[in-house]
This record gives structure tokens, C-alpha cells and sequence, in this order.
């Protein structure tokens, strides 16, 4: 006899590490564009190009991308900008992972510094929050049945588990092109741009992944006349995509982060030859997870009247997921203007949310965080354009019902809105919607039989056992144990005790017969 068997593959979040790490570097301003007078404006976008782990410890490869806006020196204050990149390696140390070990990493931007050396040279620094998730696997051959066992009793369990399906990276090439308004004049170079991903939804389809959302993008250029004023376009676009995805199925449970990779905003020509386009080309990444609940007939427990069978099991941690939840959080902000200045008009505004603290009660959970807003304006003096920044604490409570001790939950949180609106010349209100992604996973164990030990019966133990037993009933007693334990068959003790199921009360009186 042998059993049937199936793969059992389970995920367990095994450790999740937050760290905090800096880089630096200097830059010197190429000599076709003016010099720095003063920083305006700056932005960053983390890019995380290889996550792996060894023995002990999980490495981090990425690089930043920094974009400045800066004022320019001499008798009339212009706009210029500079970008760069810093290459980062970032160590770990995470006593749970290994070679094998599934890792993922989210990295952000926590604080960004420009200071200018000279008027041809810049020190850009970045202070970096990055969490790391180390995730085990395990794999088992259960038994699920038993083949040519005959004269085998057999008890079996059903269990749902949430199985790991797909756990990979993913990407696509989004590309727009951004025509000039007639009125506004033709590009003679960008200034400024900032690009954004809102709204970002995901639905695993038959085959594939369905990604809805928009592009968020904004340019800031230069007029091909000298005399021109600064020039700025605003244009949100939809994302509409399928990804391939031959696991995927429609009831199954998606988890995934889309971030704006690598790319450029670049002008082009129109269909007049005239420089009068603006072609968005990045990169899109997404981190996904896909799970399935799956129900799974599996053998508990065997034995037999005729023959010792001893079953070998082996323990199987695994996580199922208890709840899905896909909160938005409103954030409302008045901020006052405290500057001499008078602002004349709110360009844009950009910036992102960082979640300092999640709290897990028994039947809800709590999110702290600050949303940074950055306003670019102009205002009433000789200065082509400024700058403010505003950081916005937010908490929200999302109700959970009851979440048992010792439950892993999982957070991700996006900007799906931001902006800024004057309300006088002393306060403007800022208005931020926050997407908050949240998991809960139940930690538990299984027990699976992998294999088992057959051995001639034990006759002299059998022996001392009565042929016939009258048997009443106790609380901790089912009909299996009772079966098991006077060598006699579940079907038998029904049969003669006119039992219809195995239903048993404590205080019944049964007869046993040994087989």
C-alpha cells in the first residue's frame, strides 16, 4: 500500500526589517547651464534594480534619480534644472533568511538636501527608509489517500489554505505624448517635469492582470523666444493594461505595488516639424502576489485491527489570509502664508505619504503618517518661481473586526490625490486622498502525514483486549479513538449500534466488538 499524494506549498513572512541609511555625493553644474543661485525645487525617485538574499542577511542594489530646480545667478533670475543619479547598496541584517529565502523590498525617499558648495557645484543628500520582507517556504508531499490499503481505516480532514501562487516582478513601457496647447508657444527646453502614478488599480483576470489608473504629469519649459515667461502644461492620462499571467485566475486574491520606474520626458515634433510635443517614456514596475484560498482533502489518521501503522508527520507553518481591505483616507489641510510675498498663482503641486506607525488593536488598526506636500507658485516679487513645502500628519482608523494575536498585517499606502487651492492671500488649503492596501494574515500550523511505518501487529497487547466490550461514552471520546483503541473498525461500531453518522454523545452506551 502507498499513499496518494499532493504538493503542499505554503509562504510565512518570516521577518520584516525597517532600516534607515544616507547617501551623498557631489555634483558640479555642466558648464552650457547658468549658475545656481538658489534651489527652488527638488525631487527624487527610488529605484531598486536587484533584492537577494544570502545567509543571515538580504542586499539592497538601486540608485536615486534627483531632479533640481534652481534659480539662476546674474542681473535677471532665471529657471534652470539639473538631474542626477547616486547608486546605492544597502545590507540587511535579517537573521531568518537564507539563499533561498523570497525577499522583497520597498524603499523611499525620507528626506531630501540640496546644499550649494559654489555657484557651479551642489552636495545632494538623501536620507532613505527602506523595509525588507523575508519570506520562507515550505514545501510537503501530504498524503491525501491510501492506494491497495485494504483492511486500513482512514480519517481525513479538509483544510483551506491560502497557497502562494505567483510571487514575481513585473513591468510595461508607459508611453504619451503630450501636444502644446495653439496658445501656448513652442518648447525650446524642458525646465521641469514631474511624473506620477494615481489611482492605480489591479484585478487578476484569466490569464492575466488587469492594471487601471492614471499618469499624473507636469512640465515646466522654456519658450523658444527669449522674451517668453516661463511655460507650464498640466495633463492626467488613463493607464489601461492587461499583463500576462498564465497562473491567474478571476477568485484569486491579488496583492500588488506599481511604481514609477526608470524613463524621461523628452520633446518631440509635431507633424509640422515643430517642436510642440512633450513624450512621456517610463517605465512602470509592479511587485506581484498572487494567493488562492484552496480546500484540501487530506489524511489525518490511519490505523489498521491487523497491522501497527505508525504515520510520520511533518509540520507546516502557512498563513491564511483573513481579510482584504482597500481604505481611502482623506487628508484636509489649511495651511497659512507666512511670507512677505503675495503668491499669484499655484502651479503645481507633487509630493507623496509616509506611514511613520501601524497598531494593530483587537478589532481594528491604526495608521499614523504625514503627507508632504510640495506647492510650486508664483508670486508677486522678481522671482520666476518658488516653492513651499507643507508636511501634513494624518491618523485613520480602519476597522477590522477581530484580528487574532500574533496576526501578520500587511500595509501599503498612495497618494491617489493631492492639491492646493488658495483660499486668500494669508491660507491655502491642501487636499490629499491616501490609498491604504491592507492584509491580514492568520499565522497557523498544519500537520501532514509524509509517509509511515508498518509493523507486525501486536498480538499480546491485542490479546489482553476483550472480544466484546460494553463502552460508555466520554467527553473527550469519538467514535475514531474508540475504534482505534479496542482494534475494531469506525463502520463496525455503527453497524451495531444502529449509529446513522459518527455522531456520539458523552454517557452513550456502545458496543465493541474486536476485530
Amino acid at each position: 500500500m502507498d499513499f496518494a499524494r499532493k504538493d503542499i506549498h505554503t509562504s510565512v513572512l518570516k521577518e520584516l526589517k525597517n532600516s534607515q541609511f544616507s547617501i551623498d555625493d557631489d555634483f558640479n553644474i555642466p558648464d552650457y547651464k547658468e549658475d545656481i543661485e538658489k534651489v527652488i525645487a527638488k525631487s527624487g525617485n527610488v529605484i531598486v534594480d536587484e533584492v537577494f538574499a544570502e545567509d543571515g542577511k538580504v542586499k539592497v542594489n538601486g540608485k536615486v534619480c534627483f531632479f533640481i530646480l534652481y534659480q539662476t545667478k546674474g542681473e535677471r533670475a532665471g529657471l534652470e534644472c539639473y538631474e542626477g543619479e547616486i547608486p546605492f547598496e544597502d545590507i540587511v541584517n535579517a537573521d531568518g533568511a537564507t539563499r533561498n529565502s523570497l525577499v522583497t523590498n520597498r524603499c523611499k525617499i525620507e528626506d531630501l538636501t540640496v546644499n550649494i558648495i559654489n555657484s557651479r557645484k551642489v552636495e545632494v543628500r538623501m536620507l532613505l527608509g527602506s523595509e525588507v520582507q523575508v519570506y520562507e517556504e515550505y514545501r510537503a508531499k501530504a498524503a491525501t489517500d491510501l492506494e491497495n490499503g485494504q483492511g486500513v481505516e482512514c480519517k481525513f480532514k479538509k483544510h483551506v489554505l491560502t497557497e502562494l501562487v505567483v510571487a514575481k516582478q513585473d513591468m510595461f513601457r508607459l508611453k504619451e505624448e503630450l501636444d502644446i496647447p495653439q496658445s501656448k508657444p513652442n518648447i525650446k527646453d524642458i525646465l521641469w517635469s514631474s511624473v506620477a502614478l494615481r489611482n492605480m488599480e489591479t484585478k487578476p483576470q484569466t490569464g492575466q492582470i488587469s492594471v487601471r489608473g492614471e499618469v499624473e504629469c507636469f512640465v515646466l519649459y522654456r519658450g523658444l523666444e527669449e522674451q517668453t515667461p516661463i511655460q507650464y502644461i498640466y495633463s492626467v492620462r488613463t493607464i489601461n493594461r492587461e499583463l500576462e499571467c498564465p497562473e491567474a485566475t478571476e477568485d484569486m486574491i491579488l496583492e500588488t505595488e506599481c511604481k514609477l520606474g526608470s524613463g524621461e520626458t523628452s520633446i518631440r515634433q509635431d507633424a509640422d516639424g515643430e517642436d510642440r510635443v512633450i513624450g512621456l517614456d517610463y517605465c512602470v514596475t509592479l511587485g506581484i502576489k498572487l494567493y488562492e484560498d484552496r480546500e484540501t482533502k487530506l489524511l489525518a489518521d490511519l490505523y489498521s485491527p491487523q497491522v501497527e501503522i505508525s504515520p510520520e508527520l511533518e509540520v507546516i507553518p502557512y498563513e491564511n489570509l483573513m481579510m482584504r481591505n482597500l481604505a481611502k483616507a482623506k487628508v484636509n489641510h489649511r495651511a497659512q502664508i507666512a511670507m512677505e510675498e503675495k503668491i499669484l498663482q499655484i502651479c503645481h503641486t507633487y509630493g507623496d505619504v509616509e506611514t511613520d506607525d501601524v497598531t494593530v488593536y483587537e478589532d481594528h488598526v491604526t495608521i499614523t503618517g504625514v503627507v508632504k506636500a510640495n506647492i510650486l507658485y508664483i508670486a508677486s516679487d522678481e522671482a520666476p518661481m518658488k516653492c513651499m513645502e507643507e508636511i501634513i500628519p494624518f491618523e485613520y482608523v480602519l476597522e477590522t473586526g477581530v484580528i487574532p494575536k500574533g496576526a501578520s498585517v500587511r500595509m501599503t499606502a498612495a497618494v491617489d490625490l493631492l492639491g492646493a487651492t488658495l483660499l486668500s492671500s494669508e491660507e491655502m488649503e491642501i487636499k490629499a486622498q491616501i490609498n491604504l492596501d491592507m492584509s491580514v494574515f492568520a499565522c497557523e500550523k498544519l500537520d501532514v502525514i509524509i509517509d509511515m511505518t508498518v509493523m507486525p501487529i501486536d498480538y499480546e497487547k491485542k490479546s489482553k483486549l476483550p472480544g466484546i466490550v460494553g463502552y460508555i461514552v466520554k467527553p473527550e471520546d469519538t467514535l475514531w479513538s474508540i475504534a482505534r483503541t479496542y482494534y475494531a473498525t469506525t463502520e463496525s461500531i455503527k453497524r451495531l449500534n444502529h449509529l446513522e453518522d459518527d455522531t456520539i454523545h458523552p454517557g452513550d452506551r456502545l458496543i465493541v466488538v474486536k476485530s
